[in-house]
């Protein structure tokens, strides 16, 4: 019996183990970050599969050591970050000088990390970390105030990320949701030609990224309208966009698995009469699985290394 290994985030980083049916509650272990520290969103593996590495609230991007040795500091998105300061700290209204890392995902080819930051755009860190550079902060002349999630082609290393919205910053993301701001953008950034394109505008909350398998559309999550949309970026439908699926719950962020389908974590959005668990997508945007896990507000599902039984 082969074991699946998943990655879930809520506050806490949590490593799941079993064999996964929407029938079978999972055994799962966790990995607690250090004293002081939340926030965690999303999570990646390094080039040789080292990590994980997360994003937390006060602006630090961490990896997991292992269990002898723990978290250990990697990177970090803001120039101005002050330890003394910005270390342990919750408060959102410092996340504007101590970086808030949303969004990570490594180039495979080159090793390096790229990151969505809340408040300093998208940026690269070298495989040895440090402080992070800044390689977009606009796209046609418009100021990312929300850059959120990114995924990256293998094969060519562009990066498509989303700004959640032009209006609101990360630290108003209740008021946008609240007025139901439609300012999200899908975007993308050539790193040999340091061009970055709008994609698709006039989004609901845009969120989580995900790349198809076979790189012929991008998906983006629009958490306020409860959906997954599709832009083709191939084909006759090439510059198009769909719904992939429509969610009972609010969608956060969306990562493919090995088999190229997709892990999506959703949340009730404030309503504690709608249950909902983080679903796996098929190719189509039917839903084929719900995780039958309870840890309370997700922001993303992970599947590393092995098949699901």
């Amino acid at each position: 019996m082969k074991l699946s290994q998943f990655f879930i985030f809520s506050f806490i980083l949590i490593s799941l183990f079993g064999c996964v049916n929407s029938h079978q509650a999972l055994k799962y272990n966790t990995l607690e970050l250090p004293s002081g520290v939340s926030g965690p969103e999303s999570i990646a593996f390094d080039c040789n599969g080292d990590g994980p590495y997360t994003g937390i609230s006060d602006g630090r991007i961490l990896k997991w050591q292992g269990s002898k040795h723990g978290w250990k500091e990697f990177a970090i998105t803001s120039p101005f970050r002050i330890p003394k300061f910005c270390d342990g700290s919750l408060n959102p209204a410092m996340e504007q000088v101590c970086g808030r890392p949303l969004g990570l995902k490594f180039n495979e080819a080159t090793c390096d990390l790229y990151i969505a930051d809340a408040y300093f755009g998208l940026l690269v860190v070298g495989q040895n970390g440090g402080v992070a550079k800044q390689v977009a902060i606009s796209a046609e002349g418009v100021p990312f105030r929300f850059t959120n999630a990114l995924d990256i082609d293998q094969n060519t290393g562009v990066v498509y990320f989303t700004d959640t919205s032009t209006i609101f910053q990360r630290w108003a993301y209740a008021i946008a949701m609240q007025i139901g701001d439609k300012t999200g953008r899908l975007l993308k950034y050539d790193p040999r030609t340091k061009e970055v394109t709008v994609l698709l505008r006039g989004l609901s909350f845009s969120n989580g990224v995900a790349l198809s398998e076979d790189k012929d559309f991008v998906l983006v999550t629009e958490t306020t309208a409860a959906k997954v949309t599709r832009y083709w970026l191939q084909c006759q439908k090439s510059q198009l966009s769909d719904t992939f699926t429509q969610l009972v719950g609010c969608p956060d962020n969306i990562q493919r698995n090995i088999h190229g389908e997709f892990w999506v974590a959703q949340n009730n959005c404030g309503r504690p009469e709608v249950k909902v668990r983080p679903v796996r997508l098929n190719k189509e945007g039917k839903i084929v699985e719900e995780l039958s896990v309870d840890v309370g507000p997700l922001s993303e599902v992970q599947e590393k290394d092995n098949s699901l039984c």
